[in-house]
């Protein structure tokens, strides 16, 4: 496990994210999510709505290399949109991620 996803894991174990496309939604119109995360075998169509309500809302989105089965071995869960409530481990986990202009969902 790299350290991205043991920082993920980290804050599963803290309760310090959501998951769940309806779930991470209303979390963000709370005003609750400081990053977004999809998966790489996520459908397009979510993964635009995920961007876009990131973008309405000023949040941060990376797309993950990780499947959606992949992140069931990550956080124990098996979903494709995540949202990290918690600042700090949101740029901790940009900042491990190793954020370019090419990594950043659009």
């Amino acid at each position: 496990m790299n350290a991205f996803d043991s920082t993920l894991s980290l804050c599963m174990r803290a309760r310090r994210l959501v998951y769940g496309f309806e779930t991470v939604k209303a979390a963000v119109l709370e005003g609750r999510v400081a990053l977004l995360l999809t998966a790489a075998d996520l459908s397009p169509k979510t993964r635009k709505e995920v961007g876009y309500l990131g973008a309405q809302h000023g949040i941060p989105h990376l797309c993950l290399t990780a499947a959606i089965d992949g992140m069931a071995h990550i956080i124990g869960r098996k979903t494709g949109v995540i949202g990290i409530t918690d600042k700090g481990f949101a740029d901790r986990l940009m900042l491990t991620y190793n954020e370019t202009e090419d990594t950043l969902c659009r």
